[in-house]
């Protein structure tokens, strides 16, 4: 498979550059008539991993003035994934703008074999006006850590 255009170094290089994960187990109503995961689950997984990376690093997906929203997303899949594998979801940050965010993600089995990649862009935006809220200095170090 040829690697995708937002990974732009090694593939493996990239694959160690992750330090943060949650876990999931893929649920039988999350597979399709074919059997295996229905190709919309990993962007439920890259939610999960999102807000728990979010929450680990102390920063809020939403708080009382501003949230984030999904500019744009893509998963890339690798191999089949089956009704109750366990996958460790990995999540990043690549790069922070002024408002935005975009994280990559990878999901592997329990072999350690990459099963999906994905990548999405984030603005943080005001609740009341929808304009786009710039991070803090604060916030910028700690996703880029």
């Amino acid at each position: 498979m040829k690697q995708p255009q937002y990974i732009d170094i090694p593939f493996e290089e990239w694959r160690q550059s992750f330090s943060f994960f949650t876990e999931v187990t893929v649920r039988f109503s999350e597979t399709d008539m074919f059997g295996h995961m229905n190709n919309v689950i990993p962007f439920i997984y890259f939610e999960e991993a999102r807000i728990a990376y979010f929450k680990q690093r102390g920063i809020s997906a939403q708080n009382s003035e501003t949230m984030t929203v999904v500019a744009s997303q893509q998963c890339d899949y690798m191999r089949q994934v089956m009704p109750y594998e366990n996958l460790r979801i990995h999540v990043k940050a690549s790069s922070v703008g002024n408002a935005s965010v975009t994280l990559h993600y990878l999901g592997e089995n329990e072999s350690g074999l990459p099963c999906f990649t994905g990548s999405v862009v984030m603005v943080q935006v005001s609740k009341t006006s929808g304009k786009a809220v710039s991070w803090t200095e604060r916030e910028k170090g700690i996703l880029l850590s």
